[in-house]
């Protein structure tokens, strides 16, 4: 922890300096920017248990970085992106931005929606079209509740006799000492990411029974309604599979299956909804971006970190910028991580 905020206070330091010069407006000039955000979420919200730190924004910071994009970008929608590159509209004069957020979280409507009305910001969210109106959680949320109370709520020491089995059986996951507990959790979350969806319920099912811990029956996604409203105030919809299954984990028929239902879903839909497809935590392979071309998608939008230039050297594998609170919690900051310099995160999700 130590280590963790003397980094970061180096890294600001250096950000302070580096937003003084103002050398990120010339070196983003003629440039788009894709933003990827997650989701933006209260104080309040954030008391509860762990939530992976590359997640999320605080909404007091969100709202300072749309004012820090307004004066410094054009905001654009990812329609009017796709136009200017497809008619050769492109002012290299201008530094463009683009917002997008991945899941369709409920806090997206709840803080981020407000704040992109308030300055009149057009943004795209990529939806998993199975979960949305449901309670259903991802399963890296389900896992980092699980260990959350292995870890912190005593549930090891009330019932240490059910736990033994689920750490001999998969001491892989939970031996991970001397790290703090959030970094424990994400070296979990991260040897997951590795796994068939099969193994990972397995897993999920085994340590649910063992640490007898339920799951709240709260819904944390947008519901078709939020949607219809969101439509109608320049937020547009595009895919982000039906399931949110990891595409390079399953098979070509199931990764068809992801791709072409979650788009006749959105299409079915009176939804503001673009043909742009967002690969679940970024895994993708040119077969893959080939089948999302086939089924009729314009673009598709990974988590390579970067920037794009004018026209874009791949349609199906789009740079963006990841942002988070840890790295973009000052003006500073965030013009420091828009330049792509610095370090890289491993969220995507």
């Amino acid at each position: 922890m130590i280590k963790q905020k003397f980094k970061l206070t180096i890294r600001q330091l250096i950000a302070s300096g580096y937003y003084a010069t103002h050398h990120f407006l010339n070196r983003l000039q003629g440039k788009t920017v894709i933003m990827m955000y997650h989701r933006v979420m209260s104080k309040k919200e954030l008391n509860g248990p762990f939530i992976q730190p590359g997640m999320y924004v605080k909404n007091h910071v969100f709202e300072m970085q749309m004012k820090f994009l307004k004066e410094y970008f054009e905001i654009i929608s990812f329609t009017q992106l796709l136009d200017l590159w497809g008619k050769k509209a492109w002012d290299t004069s201008k530094r463009y931005c683009v917002i997008t957020f991945d899941d369709g979280w409920l806090d997206n409507y709840l803080y981020a929606f407000p704040v992109l009305k308030k300055y009149n910001i057009p943004a795209t969210i990529f939806l998993p079209t199975a979960f949305i109106g449901t309670n259903e959680w991802f399963w890296p949320d389900k896992m980092s509740h699980l260990l959350w109370h292995y870890y912190r709520d005593g549930v090891r020491q009330k019932h240490r006799e059910p736990v033994n089995p689920v750490k001999d059986k998969y001491w892989w996951l939970v031996n991970s000492n001397g790290k703090s507990v959030g970094e424990r959790i994400e070296a979990t979350l991260e040897k997951c990411k590795e796994l068939p969806p099969n193994d990972v319920d397995s897993i999920l099912g085994d340590m649910k029974t063992a640490l007898r811990v339920e799951f709240p029956d709260k819904r944390l996604l947008l519901n078709w309604s939020e949607i219809e409203e969101m439509s109608k105030h320049d937020i547009s919809f595009g895919s982000h599979s039906s399931t949110h299954k990891f595409l390079t984990n399953i098979s070509a028929e199931e990764v068809r299956q992801e791709i072409e239902d979650s788009q006749h879903v959105l299409q079915d839909r009176d939804i503001n909804y673009i043909p742009v497809f967002c690969y679940p935590n970024g895994n993708y392979t040119q077969k893959i971006a080939e089948q999302a071309k086939q089924a009729g998608y314009v673009a598709a939008v990974s988590t390579q970190f970067g920037f794009e230039d004018n026209p874009p050297h791949y349609l199906f594998g789009l740079k963006r910028i990841g942002i988070h609170n840890d790295m973009t919690s000052t003006r500073s900051l965030l013009a420091y991580r828009l330049s792509c310099v610095g370090m890289k995160e491993k969220i995507h999700r």
